[in-house]
């Protein structure tokens, strides 16, 4: 069953855009990004965190919005502007 395989789930760790975000990105007139986040997806993780599982987010992004809506949700470690490497 999915959920045994669940309880060896230790951590997670996610990006953001297209993960957290339907990948898309507006901009406003003052040429900020803005990111939409499901709410049902922010009260998971808040759940998670209660819980006590590890949240670790890697974004290539730098947005103060981004990082502030993760800490309200009780991440902890956050990795923003992470540079981003294609290998080929």
């Amino acid at each position: 069953m999915i959920f045994d395989n669940l309880k060896k789930v230790k951590a997670f760790v996610l990006d953001v855009d297209g993960v957290l975000t339907d990948g898309r990105v507006l901009v406003n007139e003052a040429g900020e990004q803005l990111r939409t986040f499901n709410i049902k997806d922010g009260y998971i993780m808040q759940l998670a965190v209660k819980r006590g599982y590890p949240i670790i987010i890697i974004t290539g992004g730098n947005s103060t919005g981004v990082v502030k809506r993760l800490k309200g949700l009780g991440v902890q470690e956050i990795h923003s502007g992470s540079p981003i490497r294609l290998e080929s």
